[in-house]
């Protein structure tokens, strides 16, 4: 296993392989700079949380990182095909992603960043570098549901196909895009499906709102709007409904879709400002934290608000740190001179 810049005081260190990584990666090295990625897992890894079928939203060119062409079947791209394109993209370029390795700390040391990872036989590396960009993303912290039962073997907060729900009695909580998506799909799919939602209505994209609300007005699907699940159990979960009731609804499986949450431990050891309500990192023009040198990319800039930060408006993180780095590096090699 690959573990570029062990011994190097590298001019950056990414933390994470997704694409804005590999955007500011395959940047980073055209204008010269020494840099690696380092992720937990294989390049993009986070896009295998994605459902196995999905197809992006977002049309190819629009997902192309630094000009390099996506070619799919069609104007969206597969999950298969992008995780295809990432790779592709990263080989080309012949970018140096250290896989297989979770970073555990980012200690600034005059100048200089000490970052601490481990592989996954809990073995600890040491890089040193520059300048280091978070980019990990939000997938890997789903929302805990905070229930009892949360934690029993027929609860999941991914999902990932339908096949396997078919048959069944299946309970899904939570009332965003992905709740309603996975609602649909699985009943098409033949399972009996139940939507609880603390809300009165789904928060989800125009087109598919008509389809989940004309499914539930016919019957197809069961929806208890403005309740809540207070337990789960082996056989059913316990709600209390809008009229303060308590029922219980027979399940087989439960899907919790309530978002994802950022993990911003890394940062905030650091000393870096972090919002603690709505985990945003405190951010320059330039993506930098309140600590120099220590930038952050991606959708862990929007926090908790995952829906504003995504593939297509995070690709212009990349170069806008690189050019605030060689900016700097520029500033301190004239003030020497």
């Amino acid at each position: 296993m690959n573990r570029f810049g062990l011994n190097e005081i590298l001019d950056l260190v990414i933390i994470g392989a997704g694409p804005a990584s590999l955007g500011a990666l395959h940047d980073a090295q055209a204008q010269g700079l020494r840099a690696i990625a380092i992720d937990k897992g294989p390049v993009c890894g986070a896009l295998l949380q994605h459902p196995t079928y999905m197809r992006w939203f977002s049309t190819n060119d629009k997902l192309e990182l630094a000009g390099f062409p996506l070619q799919a079947t069609e104007k969206n791209p597969t999950r298969r095909e992008y995780l295809q394109y990432c790779r592709a993209f990263a080989n080309y370029f012949q970018l140096e992603v250290v896989t297989y390795h979770e970073v555990t700390a980012i200690i600034p040391l005059d100048g200089i960043f000490r970052v601490e990872a481990q592989d996954h036989f809990g073995r600890p590396y040491v890089w040193r570098a520059k300048n280091v960009v978070a980019a990990t993303g939000f997938y890997d912290s789903p929302r805990p549901l905070g229930i009892p039962g949360e934690d029993l073997p027929h609860v999941s907060h991914r999902y990932s196909e339908a096949h396997m729900y078919a048959d069944h009695d299946l309970v899904i909580i939570g009332a965003g895009s992905s709740a309603a998506e996975v609602a649909l799909e699985t009943w098409r799919s033949g399972a009996r499906v139940t939507v609880v939602m603390r809300s009165e209505a789904f928060h989800t994209k125009y087109w598919i709102e008509p389809d989940i609300e004309n499914r539930i007005k016919e019957g197809s699907i069961v929806c208890h709007r403005r309740a809540e699940v207070s337990a789960i159990g082996m056989d059913a979960i316990h709600v209390k409904t809008a009229d303060g009731k308590e029922i219980e609804v027979p399940t087989d499986f439960v899907l919790a879709m309530t978002g994802y949450e950022p993990d911003t431990t890394l940062l905030e050891r650091t000393g870096a400002v972090v919002d603690p309500v709505s985990k945003k990192p405190e951010l320059n023009e330039h993506f930098e934290t309140t600590v120099p040198g220590l930038y952050v990319a991606g959708t862990l800039c929007a926090g908790c608000d995952a829906n504003v930060v995504f593939v297509e408006n995070s690709r212009e993180h990349g170069p806008t740190i690189i050019r605030h780095i060689l900016a700097r590096r520029t500033a301190a090699g004239a003030a020497t001179n």
